[in-house]
């Protein structure tokens, strides 16, 4: 059963019969209803699947970090669905995703200069240059990512301090006590419109 969406003569979304009509991002499709498949997939597609599950399973825990890392990737893709995009063709290696090769962000705001990181008890300790970079503001501001993969817990700042501060704290709450974590940095933009590709700053040790 299917519903109308502005009236009679507006846009369907549901099943008739044999066709299904649905909106993504504002523009309504009609499609025919798919058939159940019968054969065995081949090598290759279930290669295929299982890099797509990988990639899905590796990146699910980030999801509202990518909403924002991932904005207007591009007319078609933003969010969760472009960064599993892109990091299927750019970061997985022999059905693995490679986290030094993993953007959590992708865009063409500036990052700034000597972005690092240390731990310092339970307290990941950040820092970047203060140094102007054309195309920047000093009122963008640092989005910050700790994560371990194996247990798929993550910490996040997505709105941190403004890059004229150029250093922020983030507290682990020893949540990744005797864990290996993987750690990201990026930039968005003042008005929220821009981000910068993502930085892997490394492993650390818990």
């Amino acid at each position: 059963m299917a519903k109308y969406l502005q009236g009679i003569n507006g846009v369907f979304v549901g099943k008739v019969g044999t066709v299904v009509g649905c909106v993504w991002k504002g523009i309504p499709y009609m499609r025919s209803k798919g058939r159940p498949r019968t054969s065995e997939p081949s090598e290759k597609e279930e290669t295929n699947r299982n890099k797509f599950k990988t990639a899905h399973t590796w990146l699910q825990p980030l999801l509202v970090f990518l909403r924002t890392g991932f904005a207007g990737y591009s007319s078609k893709s933003e969010g969760f669905n472009a960064a599993k995009s892109y990091n299927l063709r750019h970061a997985m290696i022999q059905g693995s995703l490679v986290p030094e090769l993993v953007r959590v962000s992708y865009g063409d705001l500036p990052l700034s200069e000597n972005l690092s990181v240390e731990l310092q008890g339970s307290k990941l300790q950040f820092s970047w240059s203060t140094a102007y970079i054309p195309g920047s503001s000093n009122k963008d501001q640092i989005m910050l990512l700790a994560y371990h993969p194996e247990s798929r817990s993550a910490l996040y700042e997505i709105h941190g301090a403004f890059r004229n501060i150029g250093n922020q704290i983030m507290d682990t709450y020893n949540d990744f006590v005797g864990k290996t974590i993987h750690v990201y940095a990026a930039f968005i933009s003042a008005d929220r419109t821009r981000q910068s590709n993502s930085q892997y700053l490394g492993e650390i040790d818990c």
